[in-house]
């Protein structure tokens, strides 16, 4: 039988904050949907991307001779990189001595998914931890997220998955049976909202959550992102902790916004959509000041509350 294979964009480890002890975070890429405030921008697309720092170019030309498609060429004192022709081929990232350039993504089989997660196996003894499918949108490469988690339960590794939600049933469905723990998130209770954020509303995404409560519901964490100006009233955290006492479900964790992620945009020759939208989002403090204030209210309804992952 072949190898089921994905494209993988990272692997961290060491993490405490993405299901429990510590845990090794294995991020598929590409996402159905693409928000806003997103801090990995380079999870979004599903095919490798080249990422370009010209801060760290030493403009040795090497990439210039080694470009197949005359993406790269000389300027004067500068290089001039023109992503439209660039297929990102990675060969310029082979000759960049600098690391100016370098590939987002790569090919995988699920034996080495779990094999490089395999590694930190001690931690996960010691600690209660083990594995995290991330993304991206981990069920969006659905045939290799349900082949890791296969392999990783058979290797007796405890399992997480985090989703935004935004796929066909059958994609979660398949991977049921080799699934610890759901981190599940619900960004926002009004679908033209959800759609004006994100590029989709949030029919299919609850229609799954639901669904999800009645097979699952004691393995599944809501979690919410709380962007500024998106969805950090009072009354909008409260209406998705609604969401989640109807369907049962009894821990919450909020997850206050932050910009670690937007020199990323720069890299990948993209603008920051939020960068001029959301100036709130730079003062930290205070919206973890709001949300405090308003655990005690989503405590009333039966939920435990988390700050944080």
């Amino acid at each position: 039988m072949m190898a089921e294979k994905g494209i993988v964009f990272n692997i961290q480890r060491h993490s405490i904050h993405d299901g429990p002890g510590i845990r090794t975070i294995v991020f598929l890429k590409g996402c159905p949907i693409a928000c806003r405030w997103c801090s990995n921008p380079e999870s979004q697309d599903f095919e490798r991307e080249l990422l370009y720092d010209p801060e760290k170019c030493i403009r040795c030309d090497a990439c210039i001779e080694v470009c197949p498609e005359g993406a790269i060429r000389r300027d004067g004192s500068s290089l001039v990189f023109s992503r439209e022709l660039c297929r990102a081929c990675g060969l310029c990232t082979e000759v960049c001595y600098a690391e100016a350039r370098r590939m987002e993504g790569r090919v995988m089989t699920a034996e080495e998914v779990v094999a490089e997660v395999e590694k930190d196996s001690a931690f996960f003894h010691r600690s209660g931890g083990g594995l995290t499918l991330s993304g991206g949108e981990p069920f969006a490469q659905p045939e290799f997220a349900a082949a890791v988690l296969r392999l990783a339960r058979e290797k007796g590794l405890h399992t997480a998955v985090e989703t935004a939600g935004h796929v066909p049933w059958e994609y979660i469905e398949s991977a049921l049976p080799y699934i610890d723990l759901f981190l599940f998130d619900v960004k926002h209770a009004d679908p033209d909202r959800h759609r004006e954020f994100t590029g989709a509303d949030n029919r299919l995404i609850l229609e799954n959550l639901e669904r999800l409560g009645r097979l699952r519901g004691a393995d599944i964490i809501v979690r919410i992102p709380v962007v500024p100006g998106f969805n950090d009233r009072p009354d909008e955290l409260l209406a998705i902790a609604g969401i989640a006492e109807r369907l049962g479900f009894r821990e919450i964790h909020f997850l206050p916004y932050h910009r670690y992620g937007a020199g990323k945009y720069r890299l990948l020759g993209k603008t920051d959509p939020v960068a001029d939208i959301l100036p709130d989002a730079k003062n930290g403090t205070a919206l973890r000041k709001r949300l405090e204030a308003l655990k005690d209210a989503v405590a009333a309804k039966g939920i435990t509350v988390h700050i944080g992952g």
